[in-house]
């Protein structure tokens, strides 16, 4: 570690407990989480039966995985989205889903604001965060839309966005509520449809691909963005 580094954490001790505390709670959340993060690569019976396990807590149990899932970003969101549809409905698990990520997202968000860009650097690499600079540099509008459409890892984007001064809260919260909505729905509509043998509910997943599939065709920038900015750990 540089002296520049060393000396930063000397300047920031407050900073840097908070930082060290903060991280004992996501390993934490993780390790609670580990049966929840199991299941949903096993099958969306064993997600059930982990959720209602809770009993009347069910709700604020996938609630509580979706904040986990934003904040501690390897959690894979899509499945924790169809499992909300599928243990409670289209519109139930839609609002769990989304206002859990909305949570967790503000809270990310508020994180990086507050430790700065110089703290994040000694954990992310400078060519990375330099890539995310250049996302930012094409304006808000794609930024918006990689939260909007699926593919990109907008649960590691949220950490980003915290660090730039172009993008407030007030920017952020408007481009998080409004981005989110569609793939939170359609995902909670698919868990939903293969809960309920729906065809219909399953086919408003098949509809958010095909209009994303499209816009990415008629906005090849966004393919561009998304694929050549650097990689974790590049």
């Amino acid at each position: 570690m540089s002296f520049f580094r060393i000396n930063y954490i000397k300047q920031h001790k407050l900073k840097t407990a908070l930082y060290i505390a903060g991280l004992f709670l996501f390993v934490g959340l993780l390790i609670y989480f580990g049966d929840a993060v199991k299941a949903v690569f096993v099958s969306p019976d064993a997600v059930k039966d982990w959720i209602l396990g809770y009993g009347k807590l069910a709700p604020l149990a996938l609630f509580l995985l979706q904040v986990a899932q934003v904040i501690i970003a390897p959690l894979n969101n899509f499945f924790i989205n169809f499992a909300g549809g599928y243990v409670f409905g289209p519109w139930i698990g839609f609002l769990l889903n989304y206002f859990g990520w909305i949570a967790g997202a503000i809270v990310v968000y508020w994180f990086s604001h507050f430790f700065g860009r110089e703290f994040v650097n000694l954990f992310v690499k400078e060519k990375m965060l330099a890539g995310f600079d250049d996302i930012v540099a094409k304006g808000k509008y794609i930024v918006f839309m990689l939260l909007l459409l699926p593919g990109p890892p907008d649960d590691f984007l949220i950490y980003f966005m915290g660090l730039t001064p172009a993008i407030g809260f007030r920017t952020f919260l408007w481009m998080v509520l409004i981005g989110k909505i569609p793939g939170k729905v359609a995902t909670s509509f698919l868990g939903a449809g293969f809960a309920e043998h729906n065809m219909v509910s399953m086919s408003f997943y098949g509809i958010f691909v095909l209009v994303s599939v499209i816009i990415f065709w008629r906005k090849p920038e966004l393919w561009r963005v998304w694929r050549e900015k650097p990689k974790k750990g590049e």
